[in-house]
């Protein structure tokens, strides 16, 4: 029996609106998903574009439902919550867009990559400087985790290559420096797992979006963490449940 540590489950481009493609019965049938896990996750993780459109509308709606999921939630934006001044509602509404939290023996850095009004991403220097604040000088026991929306490196099934981070060089280099253990993000509505050097680089899936990618449908991830320092991640396909292995790594926590 697999000895799970920490469970986190990993959620992405909700895209909730009133107004877009955006699939209510999904979002219902995630919350429903997540709220029946066994085990229970340590932390849902919301991985950016909660909303669609980023207008107030459809932040009131999305926290609404946020508010249904019975374990604790933290969120890092997207570009799509970022457009239309969204990103002053995000910090009214959800809260701060840069967060340093921790569960368990986890530290998670949230990070703000969008730009308002575009769908490029940017962590910048300022950022960039935090990350290394957050991380630097925490003990060898501490596994360190770090969210944010755009994808750091291509993601296969997800079409012509775009909006990457602009400075995806320096923040991979620096990622694979502070040997962060763990990197969520979203952005391109394809799950997929890899591991470059010691850091495993997971991407969710969409939630509730119907710009899906050819039959890969809506989905999120399981992240665990086990004793014997692995994180095996999974595919929870919505709205069956069913569960897909998307890679099993060996991390270096002592």
């Amino acid at each position: 029996m697999i000895d799970i540590q920490m469970r986190i489950a990993h959620i992405s481009d909700t895209h909730v609106t009133k107004f877009g493609m955006h699939i209510s019965e999904s979002l219902d049938k995630c919350i429903y998903l997540l709220n029946s896990l066994d085990p229970p996750p340590d932390i849902v993780v919301h991985s950016g574009d909660l909303t669609d459109n980023g207008i107030l509308v459809d932040y009131e709606m999305a926290v609404e439902k946020l508010k249904e999921i019975k374990h604790e939630v933290v969120v890092a934006p997207g570009n799509h919550d970022e457009r239309n001044y969204g990103d002053s509602l995000f910090r009214e509404i959800v809260g701060n867009t840069d967060v340093v939290t921790s569960v368990g023996r986890a530290v998670l850095v949230l990070m703000d990559s969008g730009i308002p009004d575009s769908d490029n991403g940017r962590l910048g220097r300022g950022r960039q400087q935090k990350l290394v604040t957050a991380l630097q000088n925490l003990p060898n026991r501490v596994f360190k985790i770090v969210v944010f929306h755009h994808h750091l490196i291509p993601v296969p099934y997800a079409g012509r290559e775009k909006d990457i981070l602009e400075d995806a060089g320096d923040v991979l280099k620096l990622i694979l420096d502070l040997d962060v253990d763990l990197v969520l993000m979203g952005h391109r509505h394809v799950r997929h797992a890899v591991k470059v050097g010691n850091t495993v680089l997971v991407n969710a899936g969409t939630v509730s979006s119907a710009r899906t990618r050819g039959r890969l449908g809506n989905s999120f991830n399981l992240v665990d963490v086990t004793a014997d320092h692995k994180i095996l991640v999974s595919e929870v396909k919505i709205p069956s449940g069913e569960m897909l292995k998307l890679g099993e790594f060996k991390v270096g926590v002592d």
